[in-house]
C-alpha cells in the first residue's frame, strides 16, 4: 500500500468501531505524535507501518463528523461561517506539529461534517498547496454573494 491511498471513509469506520476507551485515547492524544503509543491508533491502519501521515489523519479523526456526500462543504467553507480570517490563516502559516494542533482546536471548535474522502486526502498530503486551499476555500465562501 506504498502508493495507494487509504480509503479514508473506511478508516473512519474503523475508528467508529472502535472499543471506547481506545477512541478515547486517541481523542486525547495532545500531539499528532503521541499516536505511535496507542495500541487503536495500530488497529485504524491493519497490515501497514504508519508513518506520520497516518498519525495526523488519526489525530483528526474523532473532531470531524461524516458526511459522505460528495458535494458537502468542504472545511474552508464551512469556516468561513464560523471562524474569524486571522484564526484560518494562523494555520496556514503555522509549521508541524502546530499548524495541526491548531487545526484539531478548529475542528473541536465548528464540529463540522465533512466529506471524508476529500477531507481525508488533504490531511494526508497536509502541505503548503493544502494550506493554501483551505484558505482559498475560506475566502470564496465567505466572499460569494450568493
Amino acid at each position: 500500500m506504498i502508493n495507494e491511498l487509504p480509503d479514508f471513509q473506511a478508516v473512519k469506520k474503523r475508528f467508529e468501531a472502535l472499543p471506547n476507551g481506545a477512541r478515547a485515547e486517541i481523542r486525547r492524544a495532545a500531539l499528532p505524535e503521541d499516536m505511535a503509543w496507542l495500541s487503536g491508533f495500530y488497529r485504524l491502519f491493519p497490515g501497514e507501518r504508519p508513518d506520520e501521515r497516518h498519525r495526523r489523519l488519526a489525530f483528526l479523526l474523532p473532531h470531524a463528523k461524516n458526511d459522505p456526500n460528495p458535494k458537502a462543504q468542504s472545511l474552508g467553507s464551512q469556516c468561513s461561517k464560523r471562524i474569524s480570517e486571522n484564526r484560518v490563516l494562523q494555520i496556514a502559516r503555522s509549521d508541524s506539529p502546530l499548524d495541526i494542533v491548531q487545526l484539531r482546536r478548529l475542528l473541536i471548535h465548528i464540529d463540522p461534517a465533512l466529506n471524508w474522502s476529500e477531507f481525508g486526502r488533504m490531511i494526508w498530503f497536509w502541505n503548503d498547496k493544502s494550506k493554501r486551499k483551505l484558505v482559498e476555500d475560506f475566502y470564496i465562501a465567505q466572499l460569494d454573494p450568493s
